[in-house]
């Protein structure tokens, strides 16, 4: 895929990827998985929330407090640290990737997901100061890849990336509302240029499109709901 879109003038090599069976299928699959990854994405920012409310609301009134006195993150960062180490010691993926080298890099393998969403609900709602936004990435990348079985980078070296980039952008999208907004910020993370920027822009587009149709005002949401 890479070798045909760096053709003599870029452009030509464009056109035939675009029109080729495999970036059609490319685009079927991205659009496909944009509906699990973006009712996982919803139910993890969901718990995150549900989680968050107990620990700073819900827990000290249950203990006789207004509301939590000023003492309270000291503990509640110490849970946190205690519940971190066994996932970023032992767990596959390390819990995610470090923050303070930001967005991008290779996509999250479905096996790394499990680390990623306990180490962030462990985490955010205790208080450490990070957003949602790397494990929601994370979460769709690994499921995207998921769906669609094993990536072959072997035949395509864009595969996977492709793919991963796709499921973390609909994933991203529940937070933003917007798939356009998610879909640069992915592009700027992707650090791609050129032909692949092109490539990379359709799949992600495709996957976030569902996101206010799996809202949980939507109805597919309300469906979702009614069934638990």
């Amino acid at each position: 895929m890479a070798e045909q879109a760096a053709g003599p003038s870029g452009a030509p090599g464009i056109r035939a990827l675009l029109r080729s069976p495999g970036y059609g299928r490319l685009l079927l699959v991205s659009a496909l998985v944009g509906v699990p990854v973006s009712l996982a994405a919803f139910g993890f920012v969901g718990l995150e929330h549900e989680l968050q409310h107990w620990v700073w609301k819900s827990a000290p009134e249950a203990l006789g407090y207004g509301r939590a006195p000023w003492w309270w993150p000291l503990p509640a960062l110490a849970l946190a640290g205690l519940l971190l180490a066994p996932i970023v010691t032992r767990m596959p993926g390390r819990g995610g990737h470090t923050p303070v080298l930001g967005l991008g890099g290779p996509p999250t393998l479905p096996a790394e997901v499990p680390s990623v969403v306990l180490a962030a609900l462990a985490a955010l709602p205790l208080g450490v100061v990070l957003g949602p936004e790397a494990p929601l990435m994370a979460l769709g990348s690994g499921l995207a890849l998921l769906a669609v079985g094993r990536a072959r980078p072997t035949t395509s070296p864009l595969l996977a990336p492709m793919l991963g980039a796709a499921g973390s952008t609909a994933a991203i999208s529940t937070i933003f509302g917007s798939p356009l907004v998610a879909a640069v910020m992915m592009l700027e993370a992707a650090s791609l240029g050129g032909a692949q920027l092109t490539l990379l822009l359709l799949p992600c587009l495709l996957a976030s499109g569902w996101v206010r149709w799996c809202s949980p005002g939507s109805a597919i949401g309300r469906v979702c709901r009614s069934g638990r």
